[in-house]
């Protein structure tokens, strides 16, 4: 899940989850995909084709056709909001220059050289068959146990691919004379220092290696460690070359993941500047007690009666020794009480009828309240057992609290980018141009 999708509750949801824009999702927006602009943002546009790309990305897809016309009204109401928070979000990263930052090129940069190398490791990897006499000796072998020659093949399929990883990556760095300055390496060496070179701008420094400075000699990597991660970039290094000079275009893939990463980004940037103090964090905390609030939960028997008098005559049955559970199987108004014999499971504090909590938090477990009138009748109750509540402490929640100041500074956010940027929702449009 991306870190956009996570954070879509905006004030997007009050325009696209309404009952209007629901019917024209589910009645104007047919499942075939077409290049109609259905929202416009400045000079970036989201179209039918764009909305049906997302859905078939989309978890739910394969229930999609299994849904109600509601619930895919909604999904799809999700997914544009989604779509429209993410150009938002694009045109804010471009104002700001987030592409040219440092940051982002390196980020792109790693994409395309990992890219480039499963390509090649890929084409590798199909590069290997296994011979037809090695084929046929291993049918002989597990002629009656199929999952047991598929699991044969694949190993020496694994076998054979091991040793030419090793061949393979032995020669390009040969093929591009790669040369390890091990001498180098060390941990109090200069960011900048080169440790490891070779033909076509194959290059590591220390900065490559580890991205923070150890603040003590205590803290600093082993060299060990140092050699085995520079020998990983080197691997990578010389894979991404290999396939670049094959001439392998992944052009399309690199934009792809520019589009998707360049909005996230920004919103990284924003939930540190939001959240990123702990001090933030802990006033937000002290301010909202609702937030740390751990409800009580009572284990509940009850007996609903009509009439205040019947109530009365019953609660005095009860206390000459009949069971409140026999009679509320017998006389109880309601259903579900009636059915499981007056035993209404775990009620939660804040969540039940007020008048009913107000009767019973202060009972004695096994103890049976007075006759308390409520909408549903007139209700007896006992407390089968109890989970206290309490206060969580800041320390325990720090996470819940952070994602609480993000999600709330997310709206306020995006309150602001729609009236800064120009939303225009096209999906009236094309309900009015297209009979229902």
């Amino acid at each position: 899940m991306s870190i956009i999708t996570r954070y879509i509750k905006s004030p997007l949801s009050k325009i696209l989850l309404s009952t209007s824009i629901a019917l024209i999702l589910s009645t104007s927006i047919s499942a075939k995909a077409n290049d109609e602009i259905l929202v416009s943002i400045e000079n970036l546009h989201v179209t039918g084709n764009d909305l049906e790309e997302a859905l078939r990305s989309s978890p739910f897809y394969t229930q999609f056709n299994a849904m109600s016309e509601d619930q895919q009204a909604d999904l799809r109401g999700n997914i544009l909001k989604r779509l429209v928070t993410s150009r938002l979000l694009s045109l804010e990263a471009k104002e700001a220059k987030l592409e040219d930052s440092a940051e982002f090129k390196k980020e792109i940069d790693n994409f395309r050289k990992g890219q480039l190398y499963r390509y090649y490791m890929d084409k590798l990897k199909a590069k290997i068959k296994i011979p037809d006499d090695k084929l046929a000796e291993m049918k002989k072998e597990f002629k009656s146990t199929p999952d047991a020659l598929t699991a044969a093949k694949s190993t020496y399929i694994t076998d054979q691919y091991r040793g030419l990883y090793k061949l393979t990556i032995q020669s390009l760095r040969d093929k591009y004379h790669v040369v390890l300055h091990e001498d180098l390496v060390s941990a109090e060496a200069k960011p900048d220092t080169v440790i490891l070179e070779g033909d076509g701008g194959i290059k590591i420094t220390m900065a490559d290696v580890y991205e923070h400075v150890p603040e003590s000699k205590e803290d600093a990597p082993k060299k060990e460690a140092l050699l085995e991660k520079i020998y990983q970039l080197a691997e990578l290094l010389v894979v991404a070359k290999a396939a670049e000079d094959e001439g392998v275009d992944i052009s399309a893939k690199v934009e792809g993941f520019k589009k998707e990463r360049l909005p996230a980004m920004l919103l990284e940037q924003k939930q540190q500047a939001w959240a990123g103090d702990e001090t933030v964090l802990k006033a937000y905390f002290d301010a909202h007690p609702n937030a740390s609030f751990i409800p009580q939960r009572w284990h509940i028997g009850m007996i609903v009666l009509k009439t205040e008098e019947e109530a009365n005559k019953v609660l005095e049955r009860i206390k000459k020794g009949e069971s409140l559970f026999t009679l509320a199987g017998e006389l109880s108004i309601d259903p579900y009480g009636k059915k499981h014999n007056g035993d209404i499971g775990w009620v939660r504090e804040r969540t039940g009828n007020p008048e009913i909590e107000n009767a019973i938090k202060d009972l004695e477990d096994g103890k049976v309240s007075d006759v308390v009138k409520t909408e549903k009748g007139y209700i007896i109750a006992t407390i089968l057992d109890r989970r206290p509540g309490g206060k969580r402490r800041f320390e325990s929640m720090k996470d819940k609290i952070r994602q609480l100041v993000i999600n709330e500074k997310m709206h306020d956010y995006l309150v602001e980018l729609q009236k800064k940027h120009k939303v225009t929702w096209k999906m009236m449009e094309i309900k009015a141009d297209k009979p229902s």
